[in-house]
């Protein structure tokens, strides 16, 4: 017999289902849907914000975006003087779930009013 003839591993009538039960779970993850009052209620002790971040981005693309309508979907931004020269700052909640660092959305405007520049990052 030769290398790699007949290698295939018979999979169990059984363990196919497990298997696909296990990609459709993959699929569904705390960031698949943005919800704004959500996000403005959220315990920032928690990940809440951070879990929706990037369907927050997917469904709702900050740039270009008025300062207005930023805030009329995020609300108010954090207070802080963490991030100089950033206009706008939302704490996400902790960087991981075993961090004490915390992630955040920042976001620089332009002379218009507008989202000219965002980032995630964490401190």
């Amino acid at each position: 017999m030769s290398v790699g003839a007949n290698t295939a591993r018979r999979v169990r009538p059984g363990g196919l289902r497990h298997m696909v039960a296990l990609l459709l779970l993959a699929g569904c993850t705390p960031g698949d849907k943005f919800d704004s009052a959500k996000w403005k209620g959220a315990d920032l002790t928690t990940r809440a914000r951070a879990d929706m971040v990037d369907a927050l981005i997917r469904q709702h693309p900050l740039a270009g975006m008025h300062r207005n309508d930023v805030v009329r979907l995020l609300g108010e931004p954090t207070q802080t003087d963490k991030w100089e020269g950033w206009d706008m700052i939302y704490v996400l909640g902790p960087a991981s779930y075993t961090s004490v660092d915390h992630a955040w959305l920042v976001i620089k405007l332009g002379a218009d009013g507008r989202v000219s520049d965002y980032r995630i990052t964490a401190d």
